[in-house]
């Protein structure tokens, strides 16, 4: 697969909050987060990272409906 290089923009820690609320429901797995985190560690030398993945599977746990789960049905 080829990378694209993107120029990006000076970013704040509010938006990486926002990145982190907004996309972290949206991945199918938490782990994919990783490569968002990798990308936006190259943005910003101050970035978080560890509060970035913290706060967005925070965000995809709260999201995920497991609903009540019954070991009694046999599947």
């Amino acid at each position: 697969m080829k990378t694209v290089e993107l120029k990006t923009p000076p970013m704040t820690r509010q938006h990486y909050e926002f990145i982190a609320d907004l996309m972290g429901p949206m991945v199918a797995w938490p782990s994919h987060l990783i490569d968002i985190a990798d990308a936006l560690e190259k943005s910003n030398p101050k970035f978080v990272r560890k509060k970035f993945l913290e706060r967005a599977t925070k965000a995809w746990e709260d999201n995920q409906n497991t609903g009540d789960l019954d070991d009694t049905i046999p599947y």
